[in-house]
């Protein structure tokens, strides 16, 4: 395994009215290439990311880059880190075509032109989100957050309400991401993707 680009170390979570912490000192590296977090319903696969993301501050513990002793703070990986949420409804006016490049920088824009082809994404560009399926709007998350240069990008559940041939693209593109010496791509599902080797697999339902 390759030197780990983020270091999560003793992380704690609890949500304010629940009677126990959905994780408490939760530990893991991430080298590059492609990493999933598996757990059952209520695990905290979507809550972790969030704090991945700088969405949520841990209770406890810290997230760190792999050659930084000081932590990273939430303003820091809200910049650093790419991820969308793909049920963000103040987006849902918007037109696809403004959403991709508005969070994709135009140095970067050229690695949207096969994300929107092998996503089937073209025929969408002009609509705003409203308009899009559940399957579509995820397509379009997938994209950004993928065509986004980040040292770390965040994928939650993406081959759910997808079609066939759009889950076969992603798994190609997983696949290739893999063996990215550089980037590390974070999936959180119920299990890994078929077909892509993973660089680590953290199970939080062995962690309970």
């Amino acid at each position: 395994m390759s030197a780990p680009l983020i270091r999560v170390q003793g992380l704690r979570w609890q949500f304010p009215q629940a009677s126990e912490p959905l994780f408490d000192g939760l530990s893991f590296d991430l080298p590059a290439g492609v990493s999933c977090i598996c757990g059952d319903e209520g695990r905290g696969k979507s809550t972790l990311l969030r704090l991945l993301a700088g969405q949520l501050v841990p209770l406890v513990g810290s997230i760190r880059s792999g050659s930084d002793a000081a932590p990273l703070s939430p303003a820091d990986l809200q910049r650093s880190v790419a991820w969308h949420d793909a049920h963000d409804a103040s987006l849902d006016q918007q037109v696809v075509q403004s959403v991709l490049e508005q969070r994709v920088p135009p140095e970067a824009r050229h690695r949207l032109t096969g994300l929107i082809e092998g996503l089937s994404l073209s025929e969408h560009l002009g609509k705003p989100l409203y308009q899009l399926s559940t399957g579509s709007r995820r397509k379009v998350f997938i994209a950004a957050t993928l065509a986004r240069p980040a040292t770390l990008a965040l994928l939650d559940q993406p081959g759910s309400a997808l079609d066939t041939p759009s889950i076969r693209f992603l798994q190609q593109t997983l696949a290739q991401l893999a063996r990215s010496t550089d980037r590390a791509v974070l999936i959180a599902d119920y299990q890994a993707p078929e077909g892509v080797p993973l660089a680590r697999l953290i199970d939080l339902d062995a962690a309970r």
